[in-house]
């Protein structure tokens, strides 16, 4: 597994590595993490010095109660152990990201701050961790209809384009995540344990393969349930996501309350609560605490008040800038693959843009309108307009989900169509072999329900062949006859 030491340092000072942690070297917590943290950043130290020089020299002049220079000593010492369980993870396909990772989730940064957790351990599309989507979460132990009614949620999410962010718990976690997948949607589990285990369970692995599930979690992939680990990742849940859905609680107790209430105080993202007149919900009393009741329609409704997540949420600065990959002294990383990786292609959002601009020329228009007149889903349009908001390309307007795009953003005429240059750019890329929905998602920087509705509609105009598993190929004939 390829870790910088800065990465080394970190996991060695944060993770909890089982029965070696005995005496003074339990990992630090995540508030000991953020002083320890703070106090390098602010005496222009990085995590990775103290894996190799003088540790009584670097560390003059810190002194903390709970975290001495003995402890960290001690913690630092466990490279040995780490390497062992790094390779074990490997192993289950497994990957580890930490703060000063390019792929380490913004949104955490964002909203979290320094209390952003230092690593993440995770299996799947890492790019899920920047998609947001709609969090949905509920009570391990609900009835029939609450879970059912999860399962719509989650496909109706797919079904319009979102990502579907939940905990991955039994009950309402898991069905909301099977109605996107099955729905051929995308979804992102924030595991509070066994996400090793997890990770090689048959019901997740072929949607983990296939590129339309990751599995992420703050905690040692083999830590076991633990009511704290779970009430923690809370807070990783809701800021994943861009809103989020409370199916069923109860009144003051469980980790579905709490987190709803720890959302709504902070105010990461905006809550709804589904009607629920079971004994004892506490879905009434959320919406006295602010949360909104959930009524009848589509996504694009909800997400209209979601507020964008970029860096006007950002609370404090980066403590440490990323360095660039090497090969650490923990654990080997195999050899890269031959070749290059292919290149995403931008033609589309870049006609996207154009075509907004069109839209806008007069006035700011909603996502909706957006949707409708370039005949696209809805969870498309948010994901390109987060990127376009993210680089600077629109302007919010004065009105909540409302935008127009900035002068000299679009330099293409928007004559052509979407879904005809999309179509063109498939035939292009599946020329030589068929490539499967993810890929081909993957390739043109749109999502895996909009691509899934292009190549179906593609396939029943006659420029694409379903090839079964291999995925999408062209409808060219053969010296054979007709390829299909």
């Amino acid at each position: 597994m390829l870790l910088t030491p800065q990465s080394q340092a970190v996991l060695l000072l944060n993770v909890s590595l089982g029965k070696s942690d005995t005496g003074g070297s339990k990992p630090l917590a995540r508030g000991e993490w953020a002083r320890f943290a703070a106090w390098l950043h602010d005496n222009g130290l990085e995590p990775s010095v103290l894996l190799k020089g003088d540790l009584d020299a670097l560390l003059e002049g810190w002194e903390d109660r709970t975290v001495t220079r003995e402890r960290l000593r001690a913690l630092l010492n466990r490279g040995a152990a780490l390497g062992l369980s790094l390779e074990r993870w490997e192993r289950a396909g497994l990957w580890v990201l930490t703060r000063s990772d390019a792929d380490y989730p913004e949104r955490l940064k964002w909203r979290l701050g320094r209390s952003a957790p230092a690593v993440l351990f995770g299996c799947g599309n890492r790019a899920l961790l920047g998609r947001g989507g709609i969090a949905v979460v509920g009570s391990r132990n609900a009835g029939g209809d609450d879970l059912a009614f999860a399962l719509k949620l989650g496909a109706d999410a797919a079904a319009e384009g979102y990502s579907l962010v939940s905990g991955g718990a039994r009950g309402i976690d898991r069905h909301a995540m099977q109605g996107a997948l099955e729905r051929d949607g995308t979804a992102l589990g924030v595991l509070a344990d066994s996400l090793l285990r997890s990770a090689m369970a048959a019901d997740y692995r072929r949607y983990i393969l296939s590129g339309d599930l990751a599995l992420v979690s703050p905690f040692n992939p083999e830590a076991r349930f633990h009511v704290g680990n779970a009430m923690a990742r809370n807070a990783c849940i809701y800021c994943l996501a861009d809103a989020a859905v409370v199916v069923c609680s109860e009144t003051g107790k469980g980790g579905t309350w709490t987190g709803a209430v720890e959302n709504l105080e902070n105010r990461w993202v905006p809550l709804w609560a589904a009607p629920d007149s079971a004994s004892g919900s506490g879905n009434a009393e959320l919406v006295e605490k602010g949360a909104r009741r959930l009524e009848p329609g589509p996504f694009s409704q909800l997400m209209a008040d979601a507020p964008p997540a970029g860096p006007l949420f950002r609370k404090e600065p980066e403590p440490f800038a990323p360095e660039p990959p090497r090969h650490g002294t923990l654990a080997e990383a195999a050899p890269p693959p031959f070749g290059e990786p292919p290149q995403a292609d931008d033609g589309l959002y870049t006609l996207f843009l154009a075509r907004l601009a069109d839209l806008t020329a007069e006035k700011p228009v909603g996502v909706r309108r957006i949707a409708e007149s370039l005949q696209l889903r809805p969870g498309q349009v948010e994901d390109w307009m987060r990127r376009a908001l993210t680089e600077g390309r629109v302007l919010a307007g004065k009105r909540q989900r409302q935008y127009a795009i900035l002068p000299d953003a679009a330099h293409i005429p928007a004559k052509s169509d979407l879904y005809a240059l999309f179509v063109d750019r498939t035939v292009s890329i599946v020329s030589a072999e068929p490539m499967p929905t993810a890929g081909i998602a993957e390739r043109l920087r749109v999502t895996k329900p909009q691509a899934t509705e292009w190549l179906r509609r593609a396939a029943t105009d006659g420029r694409l062949v379903r090839r079964g598993n291999l995925g999408y190929g062209t409808a060219e004939a053969t010296l054979f006859g007709n390829n299909t």
